[in-house]
């Protein structure tokens, strides 16, 4: 009698065959992760050159610094960024904000949130100006803002539903319902333009006006 054992056979070569099958996949997935460290790496590169080089402050202020970054398809978010510089007479700003986003297709602009500026004057003192968005256009040098923004002094202090702040020109215009709260009273209008460096305050449209008078009475007056 012939004993055969080819089914002690079979059963190695099948699991020779299934390991040969599972190093192939392990290789694979091997191989995919490399691949995807390089490709993050690579993509976390090209985000720092990016901003290094494609940093639409760099001609316009001379000073930023940055928490960290994100890069997120074209657009970069930047934690805490802080810009600091000299407008052309001299005098400094800084701008400091929660958050800022550029995007690659328009590295110009940058999106700021909760931010707050500090802007140098002619007689040495300071404003402030405070608002929940704005947006900086490096090449104009100019400042949107789209929310509610606050400009206070210690002379004053400005209302204003939105506003555009020319760093360069020194002026701020806004084409909506402003309201300035002075020492001896307040101004409400419809418009207002800051010119000359805050030496021109234009108000426009319906001017509303409450002043304190030196024997305590109330002069009121309005424009059309």
């Amino acid at each position: 009698m012939t004993v055969t054992n080819s089914g002690r056979r079979g059963r190695p070569a099948a699991e020779r065959s299934h390991a040969f099958r599972a190093a192939g996949r392990h290789s694979s997935r091997v191989v995919f992760l490399r691949r995807s460290i390089f490709a993050a790496a690579i993509v976390g590169l090209g985000g720092l050159i990016w901003i290094g080089l494609f940093n639409p402050f760099a001609t316009a202020i001379p000073d930023v610094t940055i928490k960290g970054a994100n890069l997120d398809g074209t657009r970069v978010t930047m934690e805490q960024p802080r810009l600091a510089g000299y407008r052309k007479d001299g005098r400094p700003y800084e701008v400091n904000a929660k958050s800022g986003v550029q995007d690659i297709r328009q590295p110009n602009l940058m999106e700021l949130n909760n931010l707050e500026a500090k802007i140098g004057m002619a007689d040495q003192s300071t404003i402030h100006v405070e608002s929940a968005s704005g947006v900086y256009d490096s090449l104009r040098e100019v400042m949107d803002f789209l929310k509610p923004v606050r400009i206070k002094s210690a002379s004053y202090d400005i209302d204003m539903k939105s506003a555009k702040m020319d760093f360069k020109a020194g002026t701020v215009a806004t084409e909506q319902d402003v309201k300035v709260v002075l020492s001896a009273g307040e101004i409400l209008a419809e418009r207002m333009n800051i010119l000359d460096n805050g030496q021109n305050i234009v108000f426009q449209g319906r001017v509303r006006s409450s002043f304190e008078s030196q024997d305590g009475l109330q002069d009121k007056g309005g424009a059309q």
